[in-house]
């Protein structure tokens, strides 16, 4: 298995996509800078190129991301990475994943905590 060159973040949001033969909604189950994994029922296809739109939960606006290939598909779930975004819409993504990052490393701490005689430790 491949070594991953970037952090992925958890996180359920709508997606939708269109390719040269398809058009598809879903869900993203988890994001990084470089790409994603969603599921759809759509049928996609390793190799194929669609256009994405990310609805994340902390932007008004979707992300849009104008290139991406379909790298792996294993039924419902698909390995999309990202090929072209604007410098704007990569600014918002990784500032998406950087705020998740940092609640998540907030989360597991919180959560770390343990209480001997009513004191936290």
């Amino acid at each position: 298995m491949e070594a991953r060159y970037s952090q992925r973040v958890s996180v359920e949001c709508g997606v939708v996509f269109a390719g040269d033969h398809t058009i598809g909604e879903g869900r993203t189950l988890d994001l990084s800078l470089p790409g994603c994994l969603l599921q759809s029922a759509t049928p996609l296809i390793a190799g194929d190129y669609v256009q994405l739109r990310l609805f994340l939960p902390d932007f008004e606006t979707p992300l849009h991301v104008p290139l991406a290939a379909v790298r792996w598909v294993d039924g419902s779930r698909v390995g999309v990475e990202f090929i072209r975004t604007s410098q704007e819409e990569q600014r918002r993504l990784k500032q998406f994943v950087q705020q998740r990052m940092r609640r998540n490393a907030t989360a597991t701490w919180t959560e770390g905590l343990a209480v001997i005689d009513g004191m936290q430790s």
